[in-house]
């Protein structure tokens, strides 16, 4: 007795004259060895596997069989990775594998010989080429054509559909059909073989006289088949035994020379192809003859009755909702165990026993228990009749349908003769059913959950539902209802006017129409409306439902169901109201302003009145939105939005349009003057400081005028010269209202022209700088200059009071004050060079350029590229900059003073913020407004102001410098107040760089006086 090793076989079946005969003999060799054979039976006619890729009972396996290619390319690698010997039987190793196979070739050979030796020549080739072993049947029937001189006629070689009798059926009824002439046949297979002799009779030719047919596989059918066929008898035995010699070889001794071992073939004349049949046969022959006779009866009677004990599993498991395996037909098997994948908490996938059965008693797995795949089933679950050197098998079997893999059954019972001679494991199709049912399960699982959650739906949910039978005219609510009218004192009974009497008068014949018939089939039944409340309010309800038919179609019932919709309609509401309202504010928004304007346009032409739309622009308001952040932006435009709409009457609309833009409907004004007062009261309430954050910002704004019908007869062309007067009045300087003129649309194309020009004015050079003097007044001596930007475009010279401000709106302003602070910086640098190193150049800063959260460090890079001390860098920002983001612009001019740059404020006294803020700014120079200078030879207030300042900068050790100095008296009032510097028209106008050295040369040298 050999060593207890266990041999796993793959195969497609485990039945039928091929497969039940290897299997067999496969068995009844491991059992001569004391071994235990496990058999994997993998095909499924109805989802048409033919292989697999599982690892199931590999680890279980000690050596592996593989008939026929049934293990797909990674199972194969798996194999060799593991070591494990593998035996290929019916096809040759597609890597280091062993095989046994059936000398085919020689065989077929052996066959169409013997024909050709008849006198054949015209010979019919009908097989399944496409199969490994049909194949090389295929190649003996070209050799032996071949070794007679005999070429392949194509014509002549059909390829069968199957093994079977319809495959040899269909392929000669192909001969015939197209007149082929032949006169025989050599059959791949004993079934193709019969199948073509049927073919042949049924065309009317006779086999042999006149056709001769021979086949392969000598089959029980074959020697009693009329007349008895010719064919090539393969020894099962052999293949069995030598398959498993081998698989036992390699696992004792190791790896061996042989690859391939071929099993002859015997060739078995008969009548079929014309011999002379001796009837005085050998008494083997017919000793074997009567016991294929009793086999097939045996297995005929076995396949009834197989079919009936299926039957009846099927029927059981039709009436019931589960089947248990045990109830199934499993032919002569006494032990099984059903394990079904499942997911456990950590997400690994391994089989779960889910059911067993055993007829004898034998100990089963617990249900539950777990396994992974490659070791199912373990050992220690099989009975003790499925042990080593025992008669019984071992069969695995995939259960599976179209909706998933479900797990594997394992069976287990002693092989039937019967599956030698047919497939008639009826074992297979009990595997369809079970997995049928397994599905069925699943399926009414989901049903039940279903219905169970549609059950706790209708208990709770807050929608009622309806059933309406249309035959008897009665109506069942749930108790959802009660909710859905719990606001309404209605009480419902199982009539249906019970509900129609709560629907609201004005609602009642749109929803009788829909209830009532004809009911158009595809047409749903969606309907709102409203029943009184107990208050007297109303509630809005949405009714749903559709109609049940009978067989005949006929409408028989309706179900539905009504949910209370009243606050989804209050919603519906504020979405309107949204949508024509600003979020941001509260005003109308664009779309209602419009709206109304249209409709006051209207009343006016029937009045033949008058009406007013201003266009509002709040004044540099990015500063704000770009320093603070968009939050505290947000924040200002809701406290603006609420000034200025306070300043309006009731009948009058104010729109926010976006962004910084408001717009105003002024229906009842009469005249202009009405809309100057109005706009006046604007501008007044926007010049107080707005209190954001613990800071005081200060806005101003700009404000454009139209006029219905003076000026334009429709809305849009209002709005549009509102807008224009508005940019207007921008352009002037803001803070201010401009009423449209024709001339503005004139302006406006001028100011396009000069903004496409203003864009290019860097590219193209043609910006220059001139230099205003500055001089000490204490000495007479020159303190430094102001740089000055000119704009010299391809027509004319534009002032900075025209492109400056365009230039703010662009953002155009940071790059041209760039190149102003890099040239100004070049030029002081040229001014040093030529012994004029005292001088300070003074250059003007925007307010966007202090926006930019790098301009310390921009100031910085210039200064070390042109090499000019800081100290000879003067900055100047107008007041009204430095207040508009205090903490900010205080942090950033602390920056500058670090780097030793000086501050100046520009343009003093025409803002609003007290002189005492001077204490927290880090400057050094305040510069007085020319407007005060001006004022001081016309009225004394004017020179208290300007004594004012200079006395307060003073005590706060700054420096005081005069602008707009244009006359000697200006000059004697400045020198009594110890002003420190003076800048004006009377010591010098704006000059080239060339005319400032020399203006200074002049100066310093006595030859010439600013004062001449």
């Amino acid at each position: 007795m050999g060593k207890p090793f266990r041999i796993g076989v793959v195969a497609q079946r485990l039945d039928g004259e091929y497969y039940g005969k290897v299997l067999a003999s496969i068995l009844k060799a491991v059992h001569s060895r004391n071994g235990q054979l496990i058999a994997v039976e993998i095909a499924d006619d109805d989802l048409e596997t033919a292989s697999t890729e599982r690892p199931v009972s590999f680890q279980l396996a000690d050596a592996w069989i593989l008939i026929m290619p049934t293990a797909g390319d990674a199972l194969l690698q798996r194999f060799g990775q593991s070591g494990k010997p593998v035996v290929c039987v019916g096809f040759p190793p597609p890597g280091d594998e062993y095989a046994v196979l059936v000398d085919g070739r020689g065989g077929m050979k052996k066959a169409v010989l013997h024909l050709l030796d008849h006198g054949h020549r015209r010979i019919a080739f009908v097989g399944q080429r496409e199969q490994y072993d049909l194949y090389e049947r295929y190649i003996g029937y070209v050799e032996a054509l071949a070794e007679r001189g005999i070429p392949v006629d194509p014509e002549l070689v059909r390829s069968a559909s199957d093994n079977l009798f319809e495959g040899g059926m269909k392929a000669v009824e192909g001969l015939l059909l197209e007149g082929i002439d032949f006169t025989a046949i050599a059959a791949g297979t004993d079934l193709n073989a019969i199948g073509a002799i049927g073919a042949l009779r049924k065309g009317g030719l006779s086999v042999p006289g006149d056709v001769s047919v021979t086949g392969f596989d000598d089959i029980s059918q074959s020697a009693i088949h009329i007349p008895p066929l010719t064919t090539l008898r393969q020894s099962f035995d052999q293949l069995g035994e030598r398959a498993v010699g081998k698989a036992f070889e390699l696992l004792e001794y190791g790896a061996t020379p042989f690859r391939v071992d071929y099993v002859p073939v015997a060739f078995v004349p008969r009548s079929s192809c014309g011999c002379v049949q001796n009837f005085e046969v050998n008494r083997e022959e017919l000793v074997r003859t009567r016991q294929s006779l009793s086999d097939l009866r045996t297995t005929i009677h076995q396949v009834t009755n197989s079919y009936f004990r299926m039957t009846n599993g099927l029927i059981q498991g039709i009436k019931s909702e589960s089947i248990h395996i045990a109830s199934l037909y499993w032919d002569s098997s006494h032990w099984g165990c059903l394990a079904l994948w499942e997911t456990d908490a950590g997400g690994g996938r391994s089989l779960v026993v889910r059911q067993t059965f055993s007829r004898r008693g034998e100990p089963v797995p617990r249900e539950g228990e777990r396994c992974a795949l490659e070791q199912f089933p373990p050992a220690e679950w099989l009975p003790p009749s499925a042990g080593p050197g025992k008669d019984e098998l071992v069969i695995v079997h995939p259960i599976r349908s179209e909706l998933q893999e479900w797990g594997y059954l394992v069976m287990v019972g002693p092989f039937s003769p019967a599956n030698h001679y047919a497939a008639s494991d009826m074992s297979r199709q009990s595997c369809l059913i079970l997995a049928v049912t397994l599905e069925r399960e699943k399926l009414w699982g989901r049903i039940r959950s279903m219905a169970e959650k549609l059950e706790v739906v209708s208990r709770t949910t807050n929608d009622g539902i309806w059933d309406w039978d249309l035959g008897t005219n009665r109506i069942e609510w749930n108790l959802g209802m009660d909710k859905v009218l719990s606001r309404s004192s209605a009480k419902l009974t199982d009539k249906p006017i019970s509900f129609l009497r709560l629907i609201h008068p004005s609602d009642s014949v749109k929803v009788r129409e829909a209830l009532a018939p004809p009911y158009p089939e595809g047409r749903p039944l969606q309907l709102e409306f409203r029943i009184r409340g107990q208050e007297g309010n109303d509630i809005w309800l949405y009714m749903a439902g559709d109609i049940i038919r009978n067989d005949e179609g006929r409408a028989v019932r309706m179900i539905g169901s009504v949910t209370d919709i009243t606050e989804k309609k209050a919603a519906e509401a504020e979405i309107m109201r949204l949508a024509y309202h600003d979020a941001l504010t509260g005003l109308p928004n664009r779309l209602l302003f419009r709206e109304r304007l249209k409709e006051a346009i209207v009343q006016a032409k029937k009045a033949g009145g008058k009406l007013f739309v201003l266009m509002i622009d709040l004044d540099r308001f990015k500063i704000i939105n770009d320093t603070l952040g968009h939050q505290a932006g947000d924040r200002l435009l809701c406290k603006v939005a609420a000034t200025l709409q306070a300043t309006l009457g009731a009948k009058d609309t104010i729109s926010r349009l976006g962004g910084d833009e408001f717009i105003v409907l002024l229906p009842r004004a009469k005249a202009l003057e009405d809309v100057r007062r109005i706009t006046e009261l604007m501008l007044k309430q926007l010049e107080q400081p707005f209190m954001l954050a613990g800071q005081e910002l200060y806005v101003s704004a700009s404000i454009g005028t139209s006029m219905y019908p003076d000026q334009a007869g429709d809305a849009d062309t209002l709005v549009k010269y509102a807008d224009m007067a508005m940019y207007q009045a921008k352009a002037n300087g803001g803070s201010g209202m401009r009423v449209y003129t024709p001339d503005l649309g004139t302006q406006n194309a001028e100011r396009f022209e000069m903004e496409k020009g203003l864009h290019k004015a860097l590219e193209r050079e043609q910006f220059r700088l001139v230099f205003q003097p500055q001089i000490a007044l204490g000495t007479g001596a020159v303190y430094g200059a102001e740089a000055l930007v000119r704009w010299e475009s391809e027509d004319r010279v534009i002032p900075p009071c025209e492109f400056i401000p365009l230039a703010e709106d662009t953002g155009l302003v940071v790059p041209i004050g760039l190149w102003v602070l890099r040239q100004a910086c070049a030029e002081a640098r040229r001014w040093a060079d030529a012994g004029m190193a005292e001088l300070v150049v003074s250059v003007n800063l925007s307010a966007q350029q202090l926006e930019t959260n790098d301009f310390p460090a921009t100031v910085r890079k210039v200064l070390e590229e042109t090499g000019v001390a800081p100290n000879r860098l003067c900055l100047e920002i107008t007041e009204y900059s430095a207040v508009q983001n205090l903490d900010r612009c205080i942090k950033l001019l602390k920056e500058l003073t670090d780097i030793g740059v000086i501050i100046a404020i520009d343009d003093f006294g025409t803002g609003q913020s007290p002189l005492v803020l001077l204490k927290r700014f880090p400057v050094q120079t305040i510069k007085i407004d020319p407007s005060f200078v001006r004022d001081m030879s016309e009225d004394s207030g004017g020179e208290a102001i300007v004594r004012a300042v200079i006395a307060m900068s003073h005590s706060l050790g700054l420096t005081v410098t005069a602008e707009g100095v244009e006359t000697e008296e200006q000059l004697e009032i400045l020198h009594r107040m110890e002003c420190d510097r003076i800048q004006g028209y009377y010591t010098g106008r704006p000059m080239a760089s060339d005319a400032f050295v020399a203006y200074y040369r002049g100066v310093a040298s006595g030859v010439s006086s600013w004062e001449s």
